[in-house]
C-alpha cells in the first residue's frame, strides 16, 4: 500500500487532526502492546497496519494491512515507530457517577499537555478511580501522545469529554479542588491528609499554568504538603499523589469496617 493510498491519507488525518478523529469517531493506537490492550479490553479495533516484515499483533483477528517501511514511518506519530498501528472506534462514556453514593472520580479543567493527561489517566485508573471528566478546553484524550502516555489505562477507565460544571456537580457530592497556595481568597487550604475522603467525591485538577479556576464550584481546597523548596508539583505528579492517597484511604476504611464487624 503506497503513501498516496486514500486509506494511508486517512491515517495521517486521524493522527494529526482532532476534528478528523471526532468526525470519524475513530482514533489511532500505536505499538503492538497497546493494540493488544485495546483489543483485549473489548474496544472495537477496525483495522491494523504493520510495517513489512513485522508480525500482525492480533494474529488475523481483524483486517491487517502491510505498509512498506518508508510509508509506515511517514504515517507514524513516533520518533522510533514500533511497526504497528491500529484504527480504533471511540467509545462514548456516559456520566453516571452519581448513581453511587460512594463513587469517586477525577475532574480535569483545561489540562493542555498530552504527557500530563496520559499520566493522570494512568494514575487515576491504577488507583481505582471510576471515571475521568474533562471540562473546558482540555487536550484531546484520544490524541496519539495521550494514548501512548496512558500506557493502556485509557482502555480501562471511562473518560467523559466536554462536560459542564453542572454535570459534574450532579455527578459528585463533593468537589475537592487542588492548589499549591495556602489560601484561596479568605478560604484556608487544608492538607489532603487531613480531609475526610468518604462518600461521593471528585478530585479537581487545573491547567498547568493557571491551576483550577476561581469559577469552579469547588467544595473545599486541598494541597499536598512538601518540605522542599519547590513551590508546587507538576499537575501529573500531584494527581498521582492524591489519587493514590484516596485509594489508600478507602482501602483502610473498608479494612477498618470489616475488622469492626468481626
Amino acid at each position: 500500500m503506497s503513501s498516496s493510498n486514500p486509506r494511508v491519507r486517512e491515517l495521517r488525518r486521524l493522527i494529526g487532526r482532532r476534528s478528523c478523529r471526532y468526525d470519524a469517531g475513530r482514533f489511532i493506537v500505536e505499538g503492538p502492546g497497546l493494540i493488544r490492550d485495546a483489543f483485549d479490553a473489548g474496544w472495537n479495533v477496525l483495522e491494523v497496519y504493520v510495517r513489512d516484515g513485522m508480525n500482525d499483533p492480533l494474529d488475523g483477528a481483524v483486517e491487517c494491512n502491510f505498509l512498506d517501511s518508508k510509508t509506515f514511518d511517514s504515517v507514524s506519530d513516533t520518533v522510533s515507530p514500533q511497526g504497528a498501528l491500529a484504527v480504533v472506534e471511540m467509545r462514548a462514556a456516559t456520566f453516571d457517577a452519581g448513581a453511587s453514593t460512594d463513587s469517586w472520580g477525577v475532574v480535569l479543567e483545561s489540562v493542555s499537555d498530552p504527557g500530563n493527561m496520559g499520566t493522570i489517566i494512568r494514575s487515576a485508573e491504577a488507583s481505582g478511580c471510576e471515571c475521568i471528566v474533562l471540562v473546558d478546553e482540555c487536550v484531546d484524550p484520544f490524541s496519539p501522545k495521550v494514548v501512548r502516555s496512558s500506557a493502556g489505562a485509557l482502555f480501562h477507565v471511562p473518560i467523559i469529554a466536554r462536560a459542564t460544571w453542572a454535570e459534574v456537580t450532579r455527578g459528585f457530592a463533593r468537589l475537592i479542588g487542588t492548589t499549591s497556595h495556602d489560601s484561596i481568597g479568605t478560604v484556608k487550604v487544608r492538607s489532603i491528609y487531613d480531609v475526610d475522603l468518604n462518600g461521593s467525591l471528585a478530585l479537581v485538577f487545573g491547567n498547568e499554568a493557571h491551576g483550577v479556576s476561581a469559577a469552579a464550584p469547588v467544595s473545599e481546597w486541598v494541597t499536598v504538603p512538601h518540605a522542599g523548596r519547590s513551590e508546587s508539583l507538576n499537575v501529573a505528579m500531584a494527581a498521582t499523589v492524591l489519587c493514590m492517597h484516596v485509594a489508600r484511604s478507602r482501602m483502610e476504611m473498608v479494612s477498618g469496617s470489616q475488622e469492626g464487624g468481626e
